[in-house]
């Protein structure tokens, strides 16, 4: 005769509601107070202090001297908030947006860029595609 020792385990779970939400299909459920989502960054507040590029652990800003403020990947953030605690004019702040997915990474999504700086790197890129399909 044969055994099926989940036999029990997977009649009783068809019968369970599941442990999680069941997102994307119906809402997400709401974020905790506290809860680190994605950095909000406010450039008209940032001074230009390079604290954030000191205390980032995960190398999430880059310094522009010219201008004198800071650019951000998010893709890379660890989501500590060591940058919003030490910020000294309040220019970071901790989102509860956590919905990061994206098919292009210069979208605003994951780089803090202007309009202007992801429109120049948008042209780059279709100049290298271009280039890509004449070469093959």
């Amino acid at each position: 005769m044969i055994r099926l020792p989940l036999l029990p385990t997977v009649i009783k779970n068809l019968f369970k509601r599941p442990a999680t939400n069941p997102f994307p299909k119906t809402e997400p459920v709401p974020t905790p107070e506290g809860f680190r989502g994605k950095i909000v960054y406010n450039v008209e507040k940032c001074v230009g202090c390079r604290m954030c590029v000191t205390v980032c652990p995960a190398g999430v800003f880059i310094y522009l001297p010219e201008i004198r403020k800071v650019t951000l990947w998010t893709g890379r953030c660890v989501f500590c908030k060591q940058c919003v605690d030490v910020c000294p004019t309040g220019a970071l702040q901790m989102s509860d947006e956590f919905l990061l997915a994206s098919y292009d990474k210069y979208d605003g999504k994951f780089i803090y860029l202007t309009p202007e700086e992801a429109e120049e790197i948008k042209k780059k890129q279709e100049e290298l595609k271009k280039a890509k399909k004449k070469s093959q």
